[in-house]
């Protein structure tokens, strides 16, 4: 027969289990207030991936973090200056032209470095423009339902010298179309956003191509080149030119959540991601 525990074992026993399973709920308690402090306060966080041995951030935001308003609803402000694309006069019809509104709004940013930067809010509607330039300490954030469209023109799209990897041009000899959103020497440039799109309107591309009606290599729909600190995160790329996303001898480079799209037939040379000499 097996003998019951002596009465003081037991008490000591129950006792030892309260203190644990109350240890363990003081544990989860802190763990829990330390998460909503760290996303309270009306401040941003960051999620860390940590890229060629150093660390990049995506920032992600909830419904405390600090935002700014416009017509088209509100942004989460992820730089201490915050613009929107219609101050600089920009029309979100699908026809008007805003190279000039681009321009100008990356320009104010550009004056913005010593003080963290600026961020230039798309807000939802179709965005007809040229091919357009980042800057430094720059934060691109499109809304859901925003859509930057490339121009159907390729007399409006710079000319850059081959790249040097691939020494005198892909399709053709010397000079090659620029990328639709470009940077060169860039450090701490954020493209994002609540899934907008970059759109390239690829089948013009696509078909003089095809009809060799084209004296330039295409040029892809985003590229940066020479650049560090470049994040790429929750984005829709749609119908590039030629490549998608073109990283070119850059550092600290991070994609994370992004969409591309292109067709599976009758659209040469659209690979999505094509990091390049980094």
């Amino acid at each position: 027969m097996v003998e019951p525990l002596p009465i003081t074992r037991r008490r000591f026993l129950s006792s030892h289990k309260s203190l644990v399973t109350v240890f363990w709920i003081a544990a989860f308690a802190s763990l829990f207030i330390w998460q909503s402090r760290g996303r309270g306060g009306g401040g941003g966080g960051a999620s860390l991936y940590r890229v060629n041995g150093s660390l990049s951030s995506v920032f992600w935001w909830t419904a405390t973090t600090t935002t700014t308003s416009s017509d088209a609803g509100e942004f989460p402000r992820l730089r201490p200056v915050s613009f929107n694309l219609t101050d600089f006069g920009a029309v979100g019809d699908g026809v008007t032209v805003n190279t000039e509104a681009f321009e100008r709004a990356v320009y104010a940013i550009s004056k913005l470095s010593k003080k963290g930067g600026g961020q230039l809010n798309v807000p939802p509607g179709r965005w007809l423009t040229a091919p357009f330039n980042l800057t430094s300490f720059m934060t691109l954030f499109l809304a859901e339902d925003a859509e930057i469209l490339a121009v159907q023109d390729e007399t409006l799209w710079p000319l850059l010298p081959p790249l040097p990897s691939y020494g005198y041009g892909r399709e053709h000899y010397g000079p090659r179309y620029g990328s639709f959103i470009h940077g060169q020497n860039l450090k701490d440039v954020v493209v994002t956003g609540n899934n907008g799109s970059v759109n390239g309107q690829g089948v013009y591309w696509w078909k003089k191509y095809r009809s060799k009606l084209l004296n330039h290599t295409r040029g892809p729909l985003v590229q940066i080149m020479w650049s560090s600190d470049a994040v790429f995160a929750n984005i829709t790329l749609r119908d590039s030119p030629f490549w998608t996303l073109h990283p070119y001898d850059c550092k600290n480079v991070t994609i994370t959540n992004m969409t591309i799209l292109a067709p599976v037939f009758e659209a040469p040379n659209t690979d999505g991601i094509d990091p390049d000499s980094c």
